[in-house]
């Protein structure tokens, strides 16, 4: 690695679908020495404002920058030019000039090698709202990753991730394949504990009679230590019903600018508004009701949505008609989304 820390380390995967371009693209950038300004630049060319604040920081996944990115910009040219303009307008130029190619580096897969044609405003609308509707399921793995990596046997749980649900003598090389691609395949392949469970058994199943079987039993049990998060279930969901909403409707319509509540809910989904053609078409197609479904599901708590809505207060060109939308908004789902632990006292 170079002093500066810009070195760029890459394992090339056989990558089926964009999808998977982009996740191995999101846990390179995570992974570099550099994640920290990678994220700066990101929330920057993202949200239109330079942002220091760890904690403000690390309340917006990776994934998410990525994918906000790739929903503006349809190729690679596209997304540097972007990087670029912030880079150059920052007092450490060089640096981040720098920052931006280890991006476009990582980005490179995703794009096809061919210039390609620009997709057409429809498409451009689909792929960002499938984008956001995947950004949980992106986020989902770096835990486990992390647990992995305390372990002084990464190599053999690699091998045993890469067996899972495959016999033995067929694993592909596990050793130049990222450790989140194996994660991803081994949730995949067992998608409940018990599976999980079932599956490790098998594998230990053919190395009882090895000298390594006590550890190979050793490196099973952090394997299941280490996927607990993914089965453990998540916040209990907003219930909506048509009735709860339309009362939600009424007291964001009556309070304050409904379009207003539109343009902040956007923002909270697919990244702040700025009356592009292509956001334009995406709002115009969504209902008030729409947005706050996906909202739901998007922030299961309220904790989620304040968070969000509250660096958007700082991104956002704000007007009266904006601030009042914000305050009311924070008021009414509040009581929204606390209505079914107040019944339940």
């Amino acid at each position: 690695m170079s002093p500066d820390g810009l070195s760029i380390s890459y394992s090339q995967p056989t990558l089926a679908t964009r999808q998977d371009a982009i996740e191995q693209a999101v846990a390179n950038l995570m992974q570099h020495a550099q994640h920290l300004r990678i994220k700066k630049l990101l929330f920057s060319v993202c949200y239109g404002t330079w942002e220091n604040e760890a904690a403000v920081l690390s309340s917006v996944p990776m994934s998410s920058l990525v994918s906000i990115l790739l929903g503006r910009y349809s190729t690679l040219q596209q997304c540097r030019n972007s990087l670029y303009q912030k880079a150059n307008n920052l007092n450490r130029k060089k640096v981040y000039i720098a920052i931006a190619n280890v991006i476009l580096y990582y980005l490179r897969n995703v794009f096809l090698p061919q210039t390609p044609l620009s997709p057409s405003t429809d498409q451009q609308a689909d792929n960002l709202a499938a984008s956001v509707q995947s950004r949980a399921k992106s986020d989902l793995y770096q835990p486990v990753i992390n647990e992995l990596k305390k372990s002084d046997n990464l190599g053999v749980i690699k091998t045993f991730l890469g067996y899972l649900g495959q016999s033995p003598g067929n694993i592909a090389d596990t050793a130049s394949t990222d450790l989140l691609s194996l994660v991803q395949l081994a949730h995949r392949q067992a998608p409940t504990p018990l599976e999980l469970k079932q599956r490790l058994l098998g594998i230990l199943k053919h190395q009882r009679h090895l000298p390594s079987f006590t550890h190979s039993q050793i490196v099973a049990r952090q394997i299941l230590r280490a996927f607990r998060s993914l089965y453990v279930t998540g916040p209990a969901p907003v219930v909506t019903t048509p009735d709860s909403l339309t009362t939600l409707e009424q007291a964001l319509s009556s309070k304050c600018d409904p379009d207003k509540v539109r343009v902040l809910l956007y923002s909270i989904l697919y990244g702040p508004y700025a009356d592009s053609p292509l956001q334009r078409q995406i709002l115009q197609a969504k209902t008030l009701r729409d947005l706050l479904e996906e909202t739901f599901d998007y922030c299961p708590t309220y904790g989620d949505f304040e968070s969000k809505l509250t660096i958007l207060a700082h991104c956002l060109e704000t007007s009266d008609g904006l601030n009042r939308a914000l305050k009311v908004m924070l008021v009414s789902l509040y009581r929204y989304y606390t209505k079914d632990k107040k019944l339940s006292v």
